[in-house]
């Protein structure tokens, strides 16, 4: 993004904040991000619909660790569940949430941008 697309969106913003109940839901979607754990978990579903056992393989953890954890994120709306036969997929619900994931890590410094300037 534009340095001054970015800094109109953050004038934007900050002259006017957001309402309790936003900022409430949103605090809860970053408390559920906030674990490292679901990081790893939404990392292992990149772009594709994968089963749980693709994903206990994809992070080493224990299948109901991976239950657990997947359950908070389809509560927060960060993932959705796919019934196929005797499977149940997971994707990730969005592609905007992946996308942020990959800027916070950039600014981490743990993934290198190729497209920056």
């Amino acid at each position: 993004m534009r340095p001054e697309i970015r800094a109109t969106r953050l004038e934007t913003l900050a002259s006017k904040p957001m309402d309790r109940t936003e900022a409430s839901r949103l605090a809860d979607l970053l408390k559920a991000l906030g674990n490292p754990t679901r990081l790893r978990i939404i990392s292992a579903l990149d772009t594709a619909c994968v089963p749980v056992g693709s994903i206990v393989a994809a992070t080493g953890l224990r299948q109901p660790t991976v239950s657990h954890h997947l359950r908070i994120l389809r509560d927060q709306g960060v993932v959705r569940a796919e019934r196929r036969g005797t499977y149940v997929y997971y994707c990730a619900a969005n592609d905007a949430l992946r996308l942020a994931i990959e800027e916070l890590r950039i600014l981490n410094g743990t993934r290198f941008d190729h497209g920056a300037t």
